[in-house]
């Protein structure tokens, strides 16, 4: 069983509208049959680090509450990539499973913000990267990241070919097929997740649908 992370993104993809927060979650469950841990992560900041077009909205913290809350009533874990200490210090105040960190070295001081008994997930370009940072937390896991949107399979199999994967088989993968997953089979991955119908920056075509993952979950 591998660990599959959901990145939902922000309100860009979700429209901040409840009702297309229950249908990304409702389709979400109408092909997930449990083969897999599956975990469902927004991204919460107070406002974006730059500017994109179309803009990048941030998710209201009353629509992450309640994102939060229909979930778990279908079984679902929640958590969210955090890009500001407000952003971080709301977080916290839920039962989360891990907090994740984003592959930008301005966001990494938040890990050091965060209680020692909740995991930190934090993206890496490599493994050299990883080892060469300054660690500020005893059991942050690495996921290796192409911050490229979308990335190729080629980018990939570069930096993770060379990788300790008995240690550290942890992925967000920003591609666009499953040759990544078919070929590192990792313990740990992560997809940005859309419905057919979403829009914005976030649902490019490296982000997934429920029709795609069916042939995953």
């Amino acid at each position: 069983m591998a660990r599959i992370i959901l990145d939902f993104a922000s309100a860009t993809t979700c429209k901040n509208d409840r009702s297309y927060i229950e249908r990304m979650i409702n389709e979400l469950a109408e092909v997930d049959t449990k083969k897999h841990e599956v975990i469902i992560k927004w991204q919460l900041f107070e406002k974006a680090s730059e500017p994109l077009d179309p803009p990048v909205e941030p998710l209201t913290r009353s629509n992450f509450d309640y994102a939060y809350c229909y979930a778990q009533d279908l079984g679902y874990k929640t958590t969210a990539s955090v890009f500001d200490l407000p952003s971080l210090e709301y977080l916290l105040r839920f039962d989360i499973p891990f907090v994740k960190i984003a592959n930008r070295p301005e966001c990494r001081w938040l890990i050091g913000k965060v209680p020692r008994e909740i995991p930190v997930y934090a993206s890496y370009n490599n493994i050299d990267e990883f080892f060469k940072r300054e660690p500020v937390y005893p059991i942050e896991q690495p996921m290796w990241c192409v911050s490229k949107y979308p990335a190729t399979f080629k980018d990939y199999d570069d930096i993770l070919k060379d990788t300790p994967f008995n240690a550290y088989a942890n992925i967000s993968d920003h591609t666009t097929t499953f040759e990544v997953w078919d070929k590192y089979k990792p313990d740990i991955i992560e997809w940005h997740y859309k419905l057919e119908d979403s829009t914005g920056w976030d649902a490019g075509e490296f982000a997934r649908t429920p029709q795609q993952l069916k042939e995953i979950l």
